[in-house]
């Protein structure tokens, strides 16, 4: 039997790397319990008990900053706790700190419009419907929040009146327009040009598994804008799609699907910086063609859940 090696601890910590002592401290861990793991535990000690990291939680959904939460806590216990540990927890407790979100305040009638919207069109089977929508972007643009050095904040130079593109889209479960751009603003004339170019069946990207009945009989979405109720615009849609069209209430882009769609080419665009308009109508056109029938359906079948919250909040703004 061949003799067995045996190396002194200044030798291993040389293979190693480390000191003798740490060699030390790593082979007696391993004679006594039969692993070098730590146990549960060992690790830094929670400043915040859970108690009190609920009662922060709160005060941060209630729309205090981790500051003021700070603050307060220190006047509370008279006891130190840093700004950061405050952002510590809530980041720990799942929040994140993003912009609030506005959105046209709703009246009550167009809360008893949405509502009645949502009661009757809850089993509505969407994946016929065909829902079109208008986006703006700008040039120049990029994310407006990333992680910094407050020492060497991170600027950059924009324009007090940046160009922009209009971008007219629409999609289905399955079926999907080509982007129509425009820059100057939108008229009726206009919107009815887009219909009678961008509804044409040949115009129109079918899925490989749509069924007949869709294509031949999908139904138009679009909202309650002005150019979209003209009367010349209606007796063309009327015109073009017969009854196969949906009255959408007013101020509800919640209930409209396409904003995931915009949401997500935002956040594309978001991550260049551009500066020509043809560079953000190819980008944008990229990542369009690029967006998965599975990514669209997601959204579509979206719809129950859009109209079920709608209803529980009694025609209120969804989270959608």
């Amino acid at each position: 039997m061949a003799e067995e090696t045996v190396l002194s601890y200044k030798e291993i910590s040389e293979i190693v790397g480390t000191t003798e002592k740490t060699i030390y401290r790593t082979l007696k861990k391993y004679r006594e319990e039969g692993t070098v793991a730590d146990r549960p535990g060992r690790g830094r000690k929670r400043k915040i008990s859970t108690v009190e990291a609920k009662r922060m939680v709160k005060k941060a959904k209630e729309g205090q900053p981790a500051t003021q939460i700070g603050r307060e806590y220190r006047a509370r216990t008279k006891r130190d706790l840093h700004d950061q540990t405050v952002r510590n927890v809530l980041r720990d407790e799942g929040l994140k700190n993003l912009k609030v979100r506005e959105v046209e305040e709703l009246s009550k009638a167009n809360k008893k419009k949405r509502l009645t919207y949502a009661r009757e069109m809850h089993d509505y089977k969407w994946q016929r419907v065909f829902f079109s929508d208008e986006k703006t972007f700008w040039l120049g643009g990029g994310p407006s929040r990333m992680w910094q050095d407050p020492k060497k904040r991170v600027t950059r130079a924009v324009r007090r009146h940046p160009k922009k593109l209009h971008v007219w889209a629409a999609m289905g479960y399955y079926m999907k327009s080509d982007l129509f751009f425009f820059t100057e603003n939108l008229t009726a004339k206009l919107y009815q040009k887009i219909l009678r170019q961008h509804l044409q069946e040949r115009k129109i990207t079918f899925a490989p598994d749509c069924p007949a009945y869709v294509r031949q009989r999908w139904v138009f979405l679009q909202d309650n804008d002005p150019k979209h109720k003209a009367k010349k615009t209606m007796e063309l849609l009327e015109e073009m799609m017969g009854n196969r069209m949906i009255e959408h209430p007013p101020s509800s882009p919640d209930l409209n699907p396409m904003e995931d769609a915009w949401s997500y080419l935002k956040r594309k665009i978001d991550s260049h910086r551009i500066n020509k308009l043809v560079l953000l109508k190819r980008h944008l056109s990229k990542y369009w063609n690029k967006l998965s029938w599975e990514d669209i359906r997601k959204s579509i079948d979206s719809m129950p859940s859009r109209l079920k919250e709608c209803k529980r909040l009694r025609g209120g703004r969804t989270q959608y």
